[in-house]
């Protein structure tokens, strides 16, 4: 047997492998305990859980399914967890999550789609893949709301100041032009002109200034990662490109599956220690994996259009 075979399963296989096993037994008090406490062990575990659930409920029927003749042995849930798993990234490429917030925003792009919008103010907008915003130039109002994503705005001049806000808090224009991108955990903040005031939605005294050449992190309850110098190329997605310098393969491989519809699996424990260097079109993630495997020491598994898996190569 291959050491691609005996590596351990990612945590989206795991928990697709937990709703499948709760879902053809839901009294297994045993199991539901044991997935409560792989939930406890890490907040990614509890996270791709409730991914997974989501996705799961939106292609089974609304109506109970039968229970079970017989208790399912771990074979045919993992089985099934397999067929969840090619299933689910056809409905990633149809719309992630679907939440309804990003289907109702006022602008989206699409995966792999960067979009640009002039506002009535004059103002220009750049959509990252996969983002959503609201639009409020209302009265003396010129609002953005970041729904999903990342956006780049340069103001035109006006007399209202402009914000963008979004789950964490707010970035007002001081100047002219800067980038707003809401991530899982936090927000991040990059300035390429003038200034911007960042201001954490819970913790207003916590506000911090950005010059240009600037960028900060901050969530909801203050700044996660002080201001510092904006590395080369953070904002070249604008132009289809991403630039990495000595960055974890597995922070490339998650940068790229913003751009790439379906699921782009890492098994993150056996590419520990790769790192990579170099410039990768955004746009085209096939032709981006081929360039980082012809780099590094990686193998990279079509299982479907939708689902791919990178792995270190087979021992021989």
């Amino acid at each position: 047997m291959s050491d691609a075979a005996l590596a351990p399963p990612s945590i989206e296989e795991q928990a697709a492998l937990w709703v499948v096993t709760l879902d053809e037994d839901p009294a297994d008090h045993a199991a539901r305990t044991a997935c409560a406490q792989w939930c406890a062990e890490d907040p990614r575990h509890a996270r791709a859980l409730e991914t997974m659930r989501r996705m799961w409920q939106s292609v089974t029927p609304q109506t109970p399914l039968p229970a079970p003749e017989r208790r399912p042995t771990r074979r045919r849930a993992s089985r099934h967890a397999l067929g969840l798993l090619v299933v689910l990234p056809c409905l990633l490429w149809l719309g992630s999550a679907l939440p309804w917030r990003i289907w109702l925003a006022d602008e989206r792009s699409a995966v792999g789609e960067v979009r640009q919008i002039t506002l009535a103010d004059g103002s220009l907008v750049t959509l990252n893949s996969d983002s959503a915003i609201d639009i409020d130039l209302s009265g003396d109002k010129r609002r953005l709301r970041l729904r999903r994503g990342e956006v780049y705005v340069e103001v035109a001049k006006g007399s209202a100041p402009f914000v963008v806000i979004d789950r964490d808090g707010s970035a007002r224009a001081l100047g002219t032009r800067y980038a707003v991108r809401r991530d899982a955990e936090d927000t991040l903040v990059t300035v390429t002109e003038s200034r911007v005031l960042v201001r954490p939605r819970a913790a207003p005294e916590q506000a911090t200034e950005v010059a240009a050449g600037e960028q900060v992190r901050f969530d909801r309850n203050g700044i996660t990662l002080s201001t510092r110098a904006v590395a080369p190329g953070a904002l070249t997605w604008r132009q289809g490109r991403v630039v990495f310098q000595d960055a974890p393969v597995a922070e490339v491989l998650r940068e790229l599956a913003r751009y790439r519809p379906g699921l782009l699996l890492a098994d993150e424990q056996a590419l520990a220690g790769l790192r990579f260097t170099g410039v990768l079109p955004a746009r085209q993630s096939d032709e981006a994996l081929a360039l980082l495997a012809a780099a590094l020491p990686i193998e990279v598994s079509r299982l479907s259009p939708w689902l791919v898996r990178v792995s270190a190569p087979a021992a021989r």
